[in-house]
């Protein structure tokens, strides 16, 4: 009497069924890898992309659809925690909340004039101040060790302010962030040599109407810095999200055609789900 084979066992017959379809080519290619890296390196790899590809497509779903529901800042503070990725590559890993940095810069921006003030021009087509006065902006501030562009050491610091979804950015925003680019340059602790800036303010989309963002990105074009508005020590970019979802399909779009991962559709399922999966951690 045959013993019963493990899941385990039934795994690797998968797998084992999945080389077998494999052709010369390939098997050749797949050893050569081998002799450069681990299986376990390149199923990791793989699994941090497809991590990623999920998570843009879940972000582009809740930024696209659900806007007018995300108003819990602790789960949309965990998402932008464990995604730091999503703002490019150079961002991946921000490190641990330093505490007094954090408090320092929240306490400055907070002293910039009608910062959390939003009136009727702010406001996206299809919400309302009530609906949008629900929900929150959210702040993020790291510092950590870098290098600068002729290789010396310095503390790169990154502030990172995301308007609530129901709001479109426009001229008064970029006057706050440059607003507050002033105020940092003026404080004691920020003003030494070796501590640069990157003070970065995404929203949902930019103004319609509006004319002084895209012109100040315009200008800038030329330093090959997505969303760069203001230059020198402390650096202010304005970004919106699908310009982040595009670019990271942009970027990888080699790789993710020839995954050709399948996705499944999320359209069906609820926003709170949608939102637990996006506050799991990805490398």
């Amino acid at each position: 009497m045959g013993t019963k084979k493990t899941d385990k066992e039934f795994l690797w017959l998968k797998v084992l069924h999945l080389l077998e379809d494999l052709d010369e080519k390939n098997i050749t290619l797949m050893a050569s890898q081998l002799k450069k890296t681990t299986l376990e390196n390149i199923i990791s790899t793989i699994e941090v992309l497809q991590k990623r590809q999920i998570a843009i497509q879940q972000m582009r779903e809740v930024m696209e659809n659900r806007y007018s529901e995300v108003s819990e800042t602790p789960d949309l503070q965990k998402i932008i925690e464990n995604n730091t990725w999503l703002f490019g590559a150079q961002y991946s890993i921000l490190g641990a909340e330093e505490d007094s940095f954090t408090k320092i810069s929240k306490k400055l921006r907070d002293t910039v004039k009608d910062i959390d003030v939003v009136s009727e021009q702010d406001i996206e087509d299809g919400t309302s101040i009530t609906g949008v006065n629900r929900q929150v902006d959210l702040f993020m501030a790291r510092k950590v060790p870098g290098f600068d562009s002729k290789g010396k050491l310095i503390f790169k610091c990154v502030v990172i302010e995301i308007k609530r979804p129901g709001l479109s950015l426009n001229k008064k925003h970029l006057q706050q962030l440059e607003d507050y680019a002033e105020i940092i340059s003026k404080h004691a602790a920020f003003s030494g040599e070796k501590m640069r800036f990157e003070l970065i303010l995404i929203g949902r989309k930019i103004s319609k109407d509006d004319y002084q963002i895209q012109n100040r990105i315009d200008g800038l074009k030329h330093n090959s810095e997505v969303g760069l508005v203001s230059d020198g020590r402390i650096k202010c970019y304005v970004r919106d999200w699908f310009s982040i979802f595009d670019e990271f399909d942009l970027s990888n779009d080699y790789l993710l055609e020839n995954l050709n991962s399948k996705l499944d559709d999320i359209s069906e399922n609820s926003t709170k789900e949608i939102i637990s999966d996006l506050k799991k951690k990805r490398a």
